[in-house]
């Protein structure tokens, strides 16, 4: 049973020292957030350390409540304001105004949650919006409205980047704010030196990372983006983490994405686990970061895949039926056959932005041989297109390693 079962709601703050460091305080002590974006996995969070979650929207926060409150952990509410960029009008009163009556309820039914830590009101609204200062005056009527009910809890809203028109805007039509904060993935270790350059002095927490999103990857020939192995992905968490405690004066903590998997571009791509709940390797390289632990080793670690000696940057084109070889190298773990599992599906075409709903890419049937356990000889789709070969490598204590390598044929 969780000890926050039978307490009321727990004040948390904001506190600046003389040196103009600031610190997140929760009853009354320092409260470094180890945080996680997603709702899954939960008992698997705290047994690596980690201590919040945040969520994007009420329908996340009602699902993942009962876990997150059996295991202690705290709670980023996402309060979700539908995004410009999928069509909504934020100078049309009535439907503005229904969506804030819709928070308020939101905001009555959480206020006194114990796990509750700070409200996130919006994501990544200031994509797609220009000069249009309607956006901001929504979020402020969600912040002032919270700030009259709610004196325990800061409120935050979050960009997609640190970007300074957005931040002057906050600045000026959101006085309820406490802080901003950002999603940041390859530039992650930017983020401090692009707020000292922009002068923003305030707090804030990095509300989703981790290894380079598809926006800032090399691609194809024909656009397809390259995702890195999960072994890279997991080099990636590590050297990015310790920046995130250089920034320390004004960072408060940090969400990792995604605790859990989801269609982003492919299915692998932002997910610690795998859609059966096998952990990648990133889930021990934060474990170790979270607790100061000696990392675990049983997790897969892969190279790329190569077909026909070449990476994936070489943007391979083949003819339809054609039999071409695959393999990787196992740099470290021991498997057999019936740990690796390959798979032929079509390029996403569904690419959306923002981290909308995609819909997953069809698989598509091919004759594999077996070579060895990292060799295969596949035969490419017979119809033209573009596809992608994905790679699984299964490990002990439910572990998995993936890549995929994006291919043509015409």
């Amino acid at each position: 049973m969780s000890l926050l079962e039978n307490v009321g709601p727990v004040k948390v703050e904001i506190r600046k020292n003389e040196r103009g460091a600031y610190s997140l305080l929760r009853d009354g002590r320092p409260f470094w957030v180890k945080g996680a974006a997603g709702y899954q996995h939960l008992e698997r969070l705290v047994e690596v350390g980690g201590n919040s979650v945040r969520t994007w929207g009420m329908d996340q926060t009602e699902a993942a409540l009962p876990e997150i409150r059996r295991w202690g952990l705290t709670l980023c509410a996402g309060l979700w304001l539908v995004p410009p960029r999928l069509g909504f009008d934020y100078n049309e009163e009535e439907g503005r105004a229904k969506q804030f009556e819709l928070i308020k309820e939101q905001v009555l039914s959480l206020r006194d949650q114990p796990c509750l830590l700070m409200w996130g009101v919006g994501n990544e609204l200031e994509l797609g919006v220009q000069a249009d200062c309607s956006v901001w005056q929504a979020v402020e009527e969600v912040a002032s409205f919270i700030k009259e009910v709610d004196s325990l809890h800061p409120v935050m809203t979050v960009l997609a980047s640190v970007n300074v028109d957005a931040l002057r805007c906050i600045e000026e039509f959101c006085p309820s704010i406490d802080l901003v904060c950002f999603n940041s993935y390859g530039d992650l270790e930017q983020v401090q030196g692009k707020l000292d350059r922009a002068g923003w002095n305030f707090p804030y927490l990095v509300t989703e990372w981790g290894w380079d999103g598809h926006w800032e990857v090399p691609k194809t020939e024909w656009g397809a983006e390259i995702e890195p192995t999960s072994t890279e992905k997991a080099k990636q968490v590590r050297r990015r983490y310790r920046r995130l405690g250089e920034a320390h004066e004004q960072c408060l903590g940090s969400y990792l994405f995604l605790w859990g998997c989801k269609q982003e571009r492919t299915p692998t791509w932002y997910g610690v686990f795998d859609a059966e709940g096998r952990e990648t390797e990133a889930v021990g390289a934060i474990e170790a970061r979270w607790t100061g632990k000696a990392e675990k080793t049983v997790c897969p670690r892969i190279s790329p895949i190569h077909i026909k000696g070449c990476l994936s940057w070489k943007s391979l084109v083949f003819e339809r039926g054609e039999e071409v070889r695959a393999d990787f190298d196992l740099e470290r773990g021991s498997i057999s056959e019936a740990d690796v599992h390959w798979a032929v599906a079509e390029e996403s075409t569904d690419k959306r932005v923002g981290g909308d709903t995609e819909a997953a890419p069809c698989l598509v049937e091919c004759r594999i041989t077996w070579v060895s356990a990292t060799e295969i000889v596949f035969r490419v789709p017979a119809e033209a297109g573009d596809y992608r070969l994905f790679l699984k490598v299964q490990g002990a204590d439910q572990t998995i390693a993936t890549a995929n390598f994006p291919f043509r044929v015409e």
